[in-house]
């Protein structure tokens, strides 16, 4: 079997990462849990596993160590529990185990998908950026930018906790439209900054949440073409439990632009301090 090539979904949350995790989802050679909300991350969970044959243990960790190794009685495993090791190498052995175990995932998922050896096959993950770094440096794996105006992640941010009814996204206690919006910025700036000068290639591309709601079939289509697959729009958004559950606004293309009448002038002005320039730059209205 080949081993899946990751493409990685590079983003932050409210910004269109389920979607696009549906829209991937319509090609059966994309292999990945189709559970809502598509973030069963089993190449984070590979790079973990490998990353304990070279992490360095903690001194007297009494969670895991040599004694709690020899019991095997838990079902939490940690790093080697040895401050010196000399039998092997401890970074070539993670990369070589990182390797191994995703070359066997690989072949699990292919299998169950019936995917033969001849044809090119994925893997989609919503991932940290550590692990695409590592997966980018030892897998050849794709990246998808995907980009949301900030001000829209912050409205549906605030809409989805509360819809909930409890904060997620980073929105601490005490926080205020304010505190949080300066944080957007703060955490979106190299991410804005690194688009504006972007270019596609066999390895990366980026997509516009604005675009993809907008012009759906011609962002999916160049999608497709980048990929070598067949990705449906119109399939992808047709599991009206999901829309349900996960949407904050009355339709997709209302999604767009709502920060327009739903964040106040102190708010805008701090987006439009903060990072006016960015997305200027990326054809955003300031």
């Amino acid at each position: 079997m080949s081993v899946l090539v990751p493409i990685m979904l590079r983003t932050f949350g409210r910004t269109g990462s389920t979607l696009l995790m549906q829209i991937l989802g319509t090609d059966q050679r994309i292999c990945f849990e189709r559970i809502y909300p598509f973030e069963q991350r089993y190449l984070t969970y590979v790079y973990n596993m490998a990353r304990m044959v070279r992490a360095t243990p903690r001194r007297e960790d009494k969670q895991w160590n040599n004694d709690v190794l020899f019991q095997s009685r838990h079902r939490e495993v940690g790093c080697l529990p040895y401050g010196k090791v000399e039998a092997f190498d401890k970074e070539q052995l993670s990369t070589d185990c990182f390797l191994a175990l995703w070359e066997q995932f690989s072949n699990a998922m292919c299998e169950k998908q019936a995917i033969s050896d001849e044809e090119v096959a994925y893997y989609a993950e919503k991932v940290p950026n550590q692990v695409a770094n590592y997966a980018n440096e030892h897998l050849k794996a794709r990246n998808i930018f995907l980009l949301r105006d900030p001000r829209d992640e912050m409205v549906s941010i605030m809409s989805f906790n509360q819809k909930r009814g409890f904060n997620s996204f980073g929105w601490q206690e005490g926080d205020s439209d304010i505190s949080y919006a300066k944080k957007i910025c703060s955490n979106r700036r190299q991410f804005l900054q690194h688009l504006v000068s972007f270019e596609t290639n066999h390895r990366r591309i980026s997509i516009r949440y604005e675009d993809l709601i907008r012009h759906g079939d011609r962002e999916v289509d160049r999608l497709s073409d980048w990929l070598g697959v067949s990705l449906s729009m119109k399939e992808a958004t047709r599991d009206k439990a999901i829309k349900k559950r996960h949407m904050t606004s009355n339709s997709l293309l209302s999604s767009v632009e709502r920060w327009k009448s739903e964040l106040s002038k102190d708010v805008l002005d701090i987006f439009r301090h903060e990072i006016g320039s960015e997305l200027r730059d990326l054809g955003y209205t300031v």
